[in-house]
């Protein structure tokens, strides 16, 4: 709400006398005031902008305590849990929660095994324990945003070709030791 100054053009509802500026008025339709009989008519939502209730009902229950909640809730009161737009059974919230715990270890892990992959001394380490790290939680780190899965697999593909320069240079060195 900006003040209106004198020289510019306002102008004043009928009946409560608040006063606007003239883009304002136009803009608004009206008067603004609740209450007042000047305000425009709104228009009510049709049915489908109406969210649906959980099933026919106003409310359900929480996955992770039981406690009845608002059907439309996405935190429980009671325990504070995150709760989703659809039914949940408890045993696929606490998935998704451990999920959602676990997800920026397993981030901070691709970074590691990247900067890992790009040191020669660490690389055949990172060949090995990047690979069965990944083997092992791959179904997880699918599941993340934000390119996880990418981060891993490069640093695979990394430390893999840092070991493949390592044995070249190795045999390299070693032919040149036994052939002079």
């Amino acid at each position: 709400m900006s003040v209106i100054d004198a020289s510019e053009t306002a102008s004043e509802c009928a009946s409560c006398h608040a006063r606007y500026h003239d883009d304002c008025w136009t803009e608004n339709g009206g008067c603004a005031v609740y209450g007042c009989s000047q305000v425009p008519k709104t228009e009510g939502l049709k049915a489908l902008e109406i969210p649906p209730a959980y099933w026919g009902r106003e409310d359900k229950s929480c996955p992770r305590c039981g406690s009845t909640i608002m059907a439309l809730a996405v935190r429980c009161r009671h325990c504070g849990a995150e709760v989703v737009d659809r039914p949940e059974e408890r045993l696929a919230y606490e998935r998704r929660a451990e999920r959602k715990e676990r997800a920026p270890t397993l981030r901070r892990s691709a970074i590691i095994f990247v900067v890992m992959s790009v040191l020669p001394l660490f690389s055949l380490m990172t060949l090995v324990g990047g690979t069965l790290y990944y083997r092992r939680n791959r179904d997880e780190i699918r599941k993340l945003s934000g390119g996880t899965d990418g981060l891993f697999r490069i640093s695979i593909v990394t430390a893999a070709g840092q070991c493949g320069l390592l044995a070249l240079g190795l045999v390299a060195w070693w032919l040149k030791g036994a052939f002079p």
